[in-house]
């Protein structure tokens, strides 16, 4: 049955049935912001296949072969010469085991011979490398599910979401052939780099992606219900190099001069008097392990020089490091092998033990200059010299950049809209839809114009200080000077005082003067301080932190004779593992909120820096920095009716790490919604949805909170639920496992009250491709840097089909090209208008506790964002396993398998975390020292994250 027939059968079967989608449909579009035009990057499909298409499973020998063996077997003449045999017409296939064809064919069997393939002239070796290549039909993909979905009249299942994926393949097939491919991004060696040092590359791409969308735009022209999104993409590369003049560039921080002497004693093994180990440089080579690279000297099989054959690829596995080679290291002149020395006549004679080094001297009369070097190490091929081998181009930098590399990366990367535009434009021409054999042969059609949309531009609220209000119209920001917190700090800062983290890191003279600045900057804006001389304590020399942490609360606390409200710590620099050992001590063995505050900002003690510190310090005192004014009357009330707005997240461990997932609910603490309370707890491992357990903890103590402190006694009668983080795949999961866990707490702690709570589920996400671009020269919708102007709404054309979502740009980008926040309802039981939602959820982004601007997201997930974070540093690990993610930790993790695998492992379990097992809780906020109950409930109803 072809397309046709399909959608005949669908609309003969029932010709009025319409499917009803389990999120709610849109209700409607904004009209009130301003109507305005702008363009979007997608490019909109105008035709797209209407045929059946057969997808094909593919298995390749025992099924454990390597991915590049897969790839020859694939492309090998034996297989392409067959699926051409049985359809003349383009094979795609996913890289993997995964084919699609117009071809309906059952079943094909070929049987690969790869030494026949490499070298049709070469005589058949007693066991040839073969592998059986089996191509097995495993389901029709009928591309009318995909229409028959935007009509409403099926839902969306597996065979939409494969139509889909078929559609997206096709669109990356020829590109993927043409250009170095990542996921979704394509890179090409001639598109725009930066060295982001003399190591690493920065390049940018093209990024492509199909999108349902609108089926009918809303500004004129053809419409199928799909698009192809294209962006910018940027990576981050290895230089094409020399192995030996990459890894001296690497180890640059302590051979700036790139000297290779100094590079050969890096490199030396260290005796820590029970033996060799490798030095801390050496170790940062192990970052090139995988790495590919040519050499240079010669063609393993054939012997003769590379340029007079075709390049063999080899895989860097190691570089050579053993105790038995002595303080000199693995080099060429220290490794020996076995080696089958032949005569003239090419017949075998003996076997030596021959060095490297003597080798390379020997076969290709080679003399290595930097034979002192390690060797590298390859799976199969043996030991090679560094300076005989190339890295291979277009190979991913997978690591984290370095403080200048990343500043470097950001400079490169961070483009204005007029040169993302250029950029994009670049990026369809690489993508050449109308020379693609593979859309013309399926008739896939996409045209190259951006999608111009219909937008509203939403009016900004303004803001309310104490005695004075600020309205910023579209510029996106306001200034603090002359302005009073809307609420200062309820109780003045009587005990308080200063830890000097490091015992040189700044003299008293320097921190006093920045006090005075601070101080009075505080009191400028209505903060109140009555001890104006507060203690300063330093760290002592070779001190532990969690010890000076304890010492410098007691010194404080009795030089004021109470208590102390708050510590401001200087630290000497951005150490996060410091960080997080000084907010563990303070928040859970204290309760205690603290200011961490960088050295290079207290030398200069600038008005404006201060500024910041104070919005954050108030917060933390339990102040309000700003609010929004609702409505022409500034006293009238933010909500009609009791809400609660509860924002949460769940971040994830960096790859590798044994740490849990970090799970984050915020709710608003006060009637306007400026305030919010914050509970945290691990989630898992690689967990998104928030478990039950944590929905009870968290709402079992904030909830109760709340209704006391908030809602006098009564429960919210609307809640808002802001959820960051979670794909399309588990929106479902969200309303049917965390709405419902929150529903049933409720029901159960106050029965009967929740059937008189409304719930509205929103969806907010960042992660998206899509950018706003506003005509060029119309000043109506964009600013001074030709961005969409703060409130730009977008609700057509790159939306879903019929669901109710929106694309909004709340701020203002202070470099490069905004991005937009995408929000997806999922349910809304209160039934608000778009008009009001979209409008609350805009001015909310001007009450963010610590910025005088306003946040490119609703600050409920922002704050949650923070707090999932923060919660990384309430781990009950003690301080003496270190980090726990990071390059710091992965660098420790590469050392623990070495010592595993010596038999002299240490730390035991420190680095598998609890993987096996339900993962371990945080500490509890405040009860390692036993904290009076008001104080641990007022940090943890307060901003103690922020």
């Amino acid at each position: 049955m072809d397309a046709g027939d399909f959608r005949a059968v669908i609309a003969e079967a029932n010709p009025l049935h319409k499917f009803e989608s389990p999120l709610p449909d849109r209700p409607g579009f904004n009209t009130v912001g301003k109507a305005i035009q702008i363009r979007v990057n997608q490019f909109k499909v105008t035709d797209y296949p209407n045929r059946d298409i057969y997808q094909y499973d593919l298995n390749f020998g025992s099924g454990d072969i390597a991915k590049g063996k897969i790839m020859a077997v694939w492309r090998s003449k034996a297989v392409q010469g067959k699926l051409k045999e049985i359809h003349n017409g383009p094979w795609l296939w996913d890289g993997n085991k995964i084919a699609w064809s117009c071809a309906n064919v059952q079943e094909l069997r070929i049987n690969v011979n790869l030494d026949q393939e490499k070298d049709p002239n070469r005589a058949p070796r007693p066991t040839p490398d073969t592998c059986y290549c089996i191509i097995r039909q495993t389901k029709p993909v009928r591309l009318a599910v995909i229409g028959a979905y935007l009509s409403k009249k099926m839902p969306f299942d597996n065979s939409v979401l494969e139509g889909i994926n078929f559609l997206d393949h096709l669109i990356r097939a020829w590109p993927s052939e043409q250009y170095h491919t990542q996921k979704r991004s394509f890179f090409s060696k001639g598109n725009t780099q930066a060295f982001l040092d003399n190591v690493i590359v920065a390049q940018r791409g093209v990024y492509s992606s199909i999108r349902l969308c609108s089926p009918m735009p809303s500004n004129g022209g053809a419409g199928t219900g799909l698009a192809v999104n294209v962006d910018v993409a940027n990576g981050t590369f290895w230089t094409v190099q020399d192995v030996h003049q990459a890894a001296r560039n690497y180890c640059k921080s302590k051979n700036r001069s790139l000297d290779w002497q100094v590079f050969i004693n890096l490199m030396k093994p260290v005796n820590t008097g029970n033996g060799l180990t490798m030095s801390e440089d050496f170790k940062e080579l192990r970052k090139m392990c995988k790495l590919k690279f040519y050499a240079k000297h010669h063609d393993s099989k054939t012997n003769k020089p590379v340029k007079d054959q075709k390049k063999k690829a080899y895989t860097i596995k190691r570089f050579v490091f053993d105790q038995k080679y002595g303080p000199v290291g693995g080099n060429a002149k220290t490794v020996f092998f076995p080696w089958k020395q032949k005569n003239a006549a090419g017949v075998v004679t003996g076997t030596i033990e021959i060095s490297v080094y003597d080798f390379f001297q020997r076969n290709y009369n080679m003399h290595l200059q930097h034979w002192q070097l390690p060797l590298i190490e390859t799976q199969k091929d043996g030991y090679f010299p560094m300076e005989v081998c190339t890295l291979i181009p277009n190979q991913k930098y997978m690591f984290k950049l370095t403080p200048d590399q990343t500043a470097a990366m950001i400079k490169f990367a961070v483009t204005r809209p007029k040169q993302r535009i250029e950029a994009i434009q670049h990026g369809v021409r690489m993508l050449k839809w109308h020379q693609d054999p593979y859309l013309g042969y399926f008739g896939m059609k996409v045209d190259p114009n951006m999608t111009v949309t219909n937008a509203r531009l939403l009016q900004n609220p303004e803001i309310a200080y104490q005695g004075a209000k600020a309205n910023p119209g579209t510029s996106g920001r306001w200034d603090l000077r002359g302005k009073k917190f809307l609420f200062a700090n309820p109780q003045p800062l009587v005990s308080w005082g200063v830890m000097i983290v490091g015992h040189d890191t700044v003299d008293e003279p320097t921190v006093r003067n920045f006090l005075s600045v601070f101080m009075q900057t505080y009191t400028g804006h209505g903060g109140k301080i009555q001890n104006r001389n507060p203690a300063i304590y330093t760290q002592p020399r070779g001190s532990d932190i969690g010890e000076a942490v304890a010492q410098g609360r007691q010194v404080i606390g009795n030089a004021a004779g109470a208590m102390p409200q708050i510590m401001l710590f200087i630290l000497p620099g951005r150490d996060s593992f410091m960080y997080e050992r000084l907010k563990k001590s303070m928040e859970c063995r204290f309760a205690m909120v603290s200011q961490m505050m960088n050295i290079a900002h207290i030398r200069k003690a600038q008005p404006q820096y201060c500024s910041n510190v104070c919005m954050k310090l108030n917060a933390k005192l339990g102040g309000t920095t700003c609010k929004i004014i609702s409505g022409p009357n500034p006293a009238a009330p933010a909500f009609s009716r009791p809400t609660m707005i509860i924002g949460a997240d769940v971040s994830h461990a960096s790859p590798g790490s044994p740490q849990a997932s970090m799970a984050a609910l915020t709710m608003s603490f006060d009637s306007i919604a400026c305030r919010y309370a914050a509970a945290v707890e691990t989630n898992g491992h690689r967990v998104e949805m928030i478990s039950q357990a944590n929905i009870n903890n968290f709402l079992g103590f904030l909830l109760p909170e709340w209704v006391k402190q908030v809602g006098n006694g009564r429960l919210p009668q609307h809640i808002y639920y802001f959820r960051d983080g979670v794909s399309e795949g588990q929106y479902a999961h969200v309303l049917d496992q965390e709405v419902v866990m929150m529903k049933e707490f409720i029901e159960k702690k106050y029965p009967g009250s929740i059937q008189n709570i409304r719930f509205t589920i929103t969806v907010c996400s960042k992660r998206h491709h899509i950018r706003f671009f506003p005509r060029e020269g119309d000043r109506m919708a964009a600013d001074n840097n030709a961005n969409s102007l703060p409130g730009t709404l977008v609700e057509r054309d790159v939306t879903h089909p019929f669901e109710y979502d929106f694309y909004l740009s709340s701020h203002s980008a202070i470099q490069g090209t905004a991005r937009p926040t995408h929000y997806h309802v999922l349910k809304d039981e209160a039934k608000m208008p778009p008009n009001e939602f979209q409008a609350m959820i805009y001015k909310h982004c001007y009450q963010y506790q610590r910025s005088t601007t306003p946040v490119s997201l609703f600050p409920a997930v922002y704050y949650a964002h923070l707090a999932s974070n923060r919660a990384r540093s309430h781990e009950g690990r003690p301080a003496s396993d270190g980090p726990r993610g990071g390059q710091k930790f992965e660098e420790l993790r590469q050392d623990e398998a070495v010592r595993r695998a010596k038999g002299l492992s240490t730390l035991g379990s420190s680095f598998s975390g609890d993987k096996g097992s339900e993962a371990r809780p945080l500490l509890p906020m405040g009860e390692l020292e036993g904290a009076d109950r008001d104080r641990v409930t007022r940090l943890r109803t307060g901003m103690w994250y922020i």
